[in-house]
């Protein structure tokens, strides 16, 4: 709700004072757009972006692009308060998003689509933990983090889309966006590794899932 009454206040401000020109992309553009939550603490979120070719006025091929990487740091006290332990965290996420849109409609502004994406996305995982003090308690999970968070995955899927953008300048443009599809998802193993030693604790588990599917981010987009 938040984020509906920011945009429409965007909308009506700068309809309001820009001058009438031909809002909408044709064939050749390009645009690039990133999720925009202006009510957040990071209001441009850069670990998704997108890309859109204009093949023709009303046709639209699009690649999205997951990238998400976290590391962490963390110094616990052992029993010993004069050596600290080591634990490190990590891990690193990739998506490709391949799709096709058909724009219609007359409108000056506003350009409602439907359209279809396939996906793939795979993620790793890293926990270490470094006993500086007796080192045969160090240990490393591959697959997960050591709470069972984070897991490993990859996914595949299939979405049949519905959106629509609204050019409030030339160039720039706002947007939301609904789908329904089908998604293929697989848990990768869980190693533990102590020493020379190492076990499986988590095997490999599939999932299906299929239904709607909604962005609650704005699309912030820019037309070249």
């Amino acid at each position: 709700m938040k984020n509906f009454i920011a945009i429409s206040i965007l909308m009506v401000c700068v309809t309001a004072f820009t001058k009438a020109q031909d809002f909408k992309p044709v064939e050749g553009n390009v645009a690039i757009e990133v999720n925009f939550t202006p009510l957040s603490a990071t209001p441009i979120g850069l670990n998704y972006l997108k890309a859109r070719y204009f093949i023709a006025d009303d046709l639209v091929f699009r690649l999205g692009l997951d990238i998400r990487m976290h590391s962490n740091k963390n110094e616990p006290q052992n029993a010993d308060p004069a050596v600290l332990d080591e634990e490190k965290m990590s891990y690193s996420q990739f998506g490709l998003m391949p799709g096709i849109e058909k724009h219609f409609g007359t409108w000056e502004r506003f350009s409602p689509y439907i359209g279809a994406e396939i996906g793939f996305t795979t993620k790793s995982s890293k926990y270490e933990f470094t006993d500086n003090k007796t080192a045969a308690n160090s240990y490393e999970i591959k697959g997960a983090w050591n709470n069972g968070s984070n897991r490993a995955f990859s996914t595949f899927g299939i979405n049949i889309i519905a959106g629509a953008d609204f050019y409030f300048t030339k160039k720039f443009y706002l947007g939301t966006e609904i789908g329904f599809g089908y998604a293929a998802t697989s848990n990768k193993e869980v190693e533990f590794t102590q020493g020379s030693t190492t076990i499986t604790t988590d095997q490999k588990e599939s999932m299906n899932d299929l239904g709607f599917n909604f962005n609650p981010a704005i699309r912030l987009g820019f037309c070249f």
